[in-house]
């Protein structure tokens, strides 16, 4: 089912203390147990917040639908152009871009991966074309990206997770990895991905992740396009959040406790050109 998609046992937990002490006392063996047996039929919520106070989710569900009504006859346009791909070619092009720097942190066959904001597939696409076999889950908020993911893929796991947590066991994960999600969220938000993504990956597991970087000329361009769209009163059709490599460094290093692999700026070239967005490793 899919709200068995949204269940993650410490979300669960820290929402319901009195589920927690049943736990801790031996009355059930997990917050899970408890939810198929009475949180269900309860009403119990799965997600620390109400989904209709959550930005991103009010963003992207206007942005997808309002791109599938642009283009009635060309669906595969509108999943491409939803997660910025603006023609199909570039969509197979970036992806294949991710799988380049997935190789260079580590990935291999067999690997347990987990794409954090999968969007209509893109990654998962690529790394099927690149041969890739493994273990992969791609987790997402918007219902018709992931229904398209998982046609265009079928032999990969995609499910809708609107919470700020991975759905996967503790340390179940070589790696995490998630474009251009953290340049739609506030910092605090970030923080509580990025906690609970150490908590399913392995020990020496990787997270990489790309960011906004004003210092960088591309990241810059995106900066100056969202100050035009205020001074004309047109909006943002979403927000934009721009990291330096100090404030990364401070809250996964020192405050998360994770190990910093490397940088890779957002104009360095890589296989099939530059990324765009500068690009974060860390380990566990």
């Amino acid at each position: 089912m899919e709200e068995e998609a949204e269940f993650n046992e410490l979300v669960y937990l820290n929402l319901h203390p009195d589920v927690r002490a049943a736990v801790e006392s031996g009355l059930f063996r997990s917050g899970y147990e408890h939810y198929c047996r009475y949180g269900r039929g309860e009403s119990r919520r799965l997600s620390r917040i109400a989904q209709k106070d959550l930005h991103f989710i009010r963003d992207y569900t206007r942005l997808v639908r309002d791109l599938i009504a642009a283009h009635p006859g060309d669906y595969d346009l509108a999943m491409a152009k939803a997660i910025g791909s603006q023609t199909l070619e570039s969509f197979v092009e970036f992806g294949d871009k991710h799988v380049h720097v997935l190789r260079r942190v580590g990935l291999q066959d067999g690997c347990a991966i987990y794409d954090l904001a999968c969007g209509s597939g893109r990654t998962a696409s690529a790394l099927r074309r690149h041969g890739w076999n493994g273990s992969y889950r791609g987790a997402d908020i918007i219902d018709e990206l992931v229904s398209y993911a998982r046609q265009k893929s079928p032999d990969f796991q995609f499910f809708v997770h609107r919470d700020f947590s991975i759905v996967a066991d503790d340390g179940s994960q070589d790696i995490i990895f998630s474009w251009s999600l953290f340049t739609h969220l506030h910092l605090e938000e970030i923080y509580l991905y990025a906690e609970d993504c150490k908590r399913a990956l392995k020990p020496g597991g990787v997270l990489v992740f790309s960011f906004l970087e004003l210092s960088k000329p591309s990241n810059e361009a995106v900066f100056r396009s969202r100050v035009e769209s205020m001074r004309t009163g047109a909006g943002a059709p979403h927000l934009d959040t721009f990291m330096d490599r100090q404030t990364i460094s401070h809250m996964f290093v020192t405050m998360l406790g994770y190990t910093l692999v490397e940088f890779i700026g957002a104009d360095e070239p890589l296989p099939g050109g530059a990324f765009g967005q500068s690009i974060a490793v860390l380990r566990k």
